[in-house]
């Protein structure tokens, strides 16, 4: 029988949680929704700069957003992927603008179309979803079917909101027809 050591022990255990730790993926795609509302946007926006500052990990910074009823409000309205975008100034954060979608069925297929063409399936990056607390249930939901095979992270803003909790239940009923609608893109 052989017998070993604590120290060689308590060795090989901190080896294999390195090699756990370096098989898991070293980036994160923090992905922020974007939203036609200002106070809303600022709310996810700094929700995502704190999650950036607390984070020791390589962060590529996907944010999403486009004009919605663009023809209504005309083509020179910035985007709110444009409008969010301003408000992070990271030189380690590389940032990826999605200016198309218009809500957040597209948020995902697009998304979904990046990491395909930027991304091996085998090495992809830990998703995490920077959005408001009353919009987890919907964007989990819209997620799941537009990506099913990840587990994204939330990071959710504490909205200020107060209408927009009982607005969320009308829009979680579109869910099905919203990711019908968005898989043209992908």
């Amino acid at each position: 029988m052989f017998a070993f050591s604590p120290v060689f022990l308590s060795l090989v255990l901190l080896l294999f949680i390195h090699f756990v730790c370096c098989l898991s993926s070293t980036h994160e795609l923090l992905v922020v929704l974007g939203s036609a509302d200002d106070r809303i946007l600022s709310e996810r926006v700094s929700a995502a700069i704190l999650y950036i500052q607390s984070s020791d990990k390589h962060i590529i910074l996907f944010i999403s957003g486009g004009v919605k009823n663009a023809f209504q409000s005309g083509d020179d309205k910035p985007t709110e992927a444009s409008r969010a975008a301003k408000a992070f100034d990271f030189e380690h954060v590389q940032i990826v603008l999605d200016e198309l979608a218009t809500n957040t069925a597209e948020n995902f297929a697009y998304l979904k179309r990046w990491v395909t063409q930027n991304f091996s399936h085998d090495d992809l990056p830990t998703f995490v979803i920077t959005t408001s607390d009353f919009h987890q249930l919907r964007a989990e939901r819209l997620f799941q079917g537009i990506i099913p095979d990840v587990t994204p992270l939330w990071n959710l803003s504490k909205s200020s909101c107060s209408r927009c909790w009982s607005d969320e239940t009308v829009h979680l009923r579109n869910v099905p027809a919203d990711i019908l609608k968005a898989r043209h893109i992908m």
